[in-house]
């Protein structure tokens, strides 16, 4: 199907045509309908081989989904930069079988399956640039990635489907490494009133506001802290469910699926409540160590279920997860 998919796309590429429309991650909502222009799909491409610096001897590796803008982007860089690419269908693990390339880019969920499997991970070190986007990295998986040393260069995206792929990237691993994202040339990030970052690029002079929470220093970089509409209003109290699961990961080191939600509550409107595939891995926990960040961000109850539910952008499908637990309560 995803060959096929391409072959359609850059027959229509080819031709010259000039819009394109895909559907958002729908991460924190149903998926909508987005048009991306041609003239900004081949901006982005020129502005990103600043960054990677494609050679004749490169060659790209798809293995996400082509009616999202991370595949798609894939072809529109193959085009712009003259170099090949290979398509292959979205799964897990996408290196499980041999391939070609010495540019990759990943999910964090295809990144973790990659890394606990030896053949797949001897050919993940085939390639030069590993670009990570659509979901946020925790530190387990970041310092994994640490530890494999500086064969390749691990970078980590930000950006979203209106923002044709990427407008920030950090490095992960080597003496480049940082928690901040460094904006693309002609991308500039601003803090709007509710802390969350406000885009401003050609396409959008007006400035694009999201939803992430940013830190922003003084030479405008950025790192994101959270997402506004993952706050949990617990007893009066707006707690960050992913800054609740940073400090979980980080304490806990387990490799264990888990996601920090919430169900309703009579006393505190919402109750935070985790959620995952192996209780016993959690019941026990000493949850002190989350006072540093707020006495109501700890889990009132645990709550098992068989997998994580993952949408086809490899993003853990939040919206999901609400709806089970809703239906069960």
């Amino acid at each position: 199907m995803s060959e096929e998919q391409a072959i359609a796309f850059l027959k229509d590429w080819r031709a010259g045509k000039t819009e394109f429309i895909i559907h958002s991650s729908g991460s924190t909502g149903d998926p909508k309908p987005i048009v991306l222009k041609r003239e900004w799909m081949e901006w982005s491409a020129k502005v990103s081989a600043e960054i990677f610096k494609p050679k004749n001897t490169d060659a790209l590796f798809c293995c996400l989904p082509l009616d999202k803008v991370g595949g798609l982007m894939m072809l529109v860089r193959s085009e712009i930069w003259g170099i090949p690419v290979k398509v292959v269908e979205p799964s897990a693990n996408p290196l499980l079988t041999d391939v070609q390339g010495t540019i990759i880019s990943l999910t964090p969920y295809q990144l973790h399956h990659i890394l606990k499997n030896d053949e797949s991970l001897d050919r993940l070190l085939q390639f030069r640039e590993v670009l990570i986007g659509g979901a946020s990295i925790n530190s387990e998986l970041e310092f994994a990635i640490q530890e494999l040393g500086y064969v390749n260069t691990f970078r980590h995206s930000y950006g979203m489907s209106e923002t044709y792929s990427h407008v920030a990237l950090r490095t992960i691993n080597g003496t480049e490494a940082s928690d901040y994202y460094t904006p693309l040339r002609d991308i500039r990030i601003e803090q709007g009133l509710d802390n969350c970052a406000i885009i401003y690029t050609p396409y959008y002079p007006e400035g694009l506001h999201t939803n992430d929470i940013i830190e922003l220093d003084s030479q405008g970089r950025f790192k994101v802290t959270g997402r506004a509409d993952f706050i949990i209003n617990t007893g009066g109290v707006k707690i960050s469910t992913e800054m609740v699961e940073k400090l979980i990961a980080d304490n806990l080191k387990t490799d264990n699926p888990f996601i920090i939600s919430s169900v309703k509550d009579e006393v505190l409107g919402e109750k935070i409540v985790l959620v995952c595939t192996n209780q016993e891995k959690f019941n026990y926990s000493d949850w002190s160590f989350l006072d540093t960040y707020s006495p109501y961000a700890k889990p009132k109850e645990i709550i098992q279920i068989r997998d994580i539910p993952i949408n086809r952008s490899g993003k853990v499908d939040r919206l999901k997860i609400k709806e089970m637990l809703s239906s069960e309560t």
